[in-house]
């Protein structure tokens, strides 16, 4: 499936080759507030920016730089400049998305995207848009077990969703920027669609019930030259379960039968004693 966003660039001093790269990493976190599944899903992209910083940014591949693999670099190959992201976004993004305001802390640029919904169908009407924006696949290329599901039992719920179809969800926003912004010919042969961004974090809030799957440094995992490296999204599917309050509707509607009975028999006893005294 396809990725997105920019990519952070290795370089030796004194070198132009290139010998890596490091993408923007993707975070999506979602609250549903009750059993119909309204909520609001969040996706921010994070993407560090050299120009920012007074020093050359450690790889994150390599933080205690034992390992020589050399700084972060970006800005270089996107064209306008990394802040050009923000316009894209705002120009192309659906209605139903709010695109926040570029946020700056450190050398990251976070940039996010909010949309809410009143109902799990909603949640799915938006959803498969978004899919549908992508030029390169459809919601239709996608079978039932990839698609989100929301199973609803008692005040229980379970939220099912894989890997393939979120990423599918945002290829709209990776295939724009690829196309439109990044500058191809700079680094043709090295960086393609795929290389400029990675799914890194994953959360879901659901009743009582939460999930999350975040990237984080793993200093035994082999990398092809030495070992340790940065882990990010590696489940293909995604199951949270969680349960809601209860509803006192049952309690309610039964105080008002209880009342209604009890005045229908106040008027009965009326009735009967008035007929009574009448006689």
């Amino acid at each position: 499936m396809k990725k997105k966003f920019l990519f952070l660039l290795l370089a030796f001093v004194g070198l132009l080759t290139l010998t890596g790269c490091w993408p923007g990493e993707i975070a999506v976190e979602t609250e549903f507030d009750n059993l119909k599944g309204a909520g609001t899903r969040t996706i921010v992209l994070d993407v560090m920016d050299d120009t920012l910083s007074e020093t050359l940014i450690p790889n994150p591949d390599d933080p205690d730089g034992v390992k020589d693999k050399g700084a972060v670099i970006n800005d270089k190959h996107i064209v306008g400049g990394i802040a050009e992201i923000q316009s894209w976004l705002e120009e192309n993004a659906p209605e139903f998305i709010t695109v926040e305001t570029m946020r700056t802390e450190g050398y990251h640029r976070y940039f996010t995207l909010t949309y809410s919904f009143d109902s799990f169908e909603e949640f799915m009407e938006k959803y498969e848009d978004m899919v549908n924006l992508s030029t390169t696949m459809s919601w239709e290329d996608f079978d039932d077990t990839e698609k989100p599901s929301w199973t609803v039992t008692g005040n229980k719920v379970v939220f099912k969703e894989s890997k393939v179809i979120f990423e599918a969800s945002i290829d709209w926003a990776i295939d724009g920027i690829y196309n439109n912004l990044y500058d191809a010919a700079d680094l043709a042969g090295y960086v393609g669609k795929a290389d400029i961004s990675v799914f890194a974090n994953y959360k879901v809030t659901l009743g009582d019930g939460y999930f999350e799957e975040l990237q984080h440094f793993d200093p035994e995992a082999p990398d092809g030259e030495d070992t340790g490296k940065m882990i990010f999204i590696v489940s293909e599917d995604f199951e949270v379960e969680g349960a809601y309050p209860k509803s006192n509707l049952g309690l309610i509607i039964g105080s008002i039968a209880g009342g209604v009975v009890i005045i229908l028999g106040i008027v009965i006893a009326l009735v009967f004693y008035k007929k009574k005294k009448v006689a």
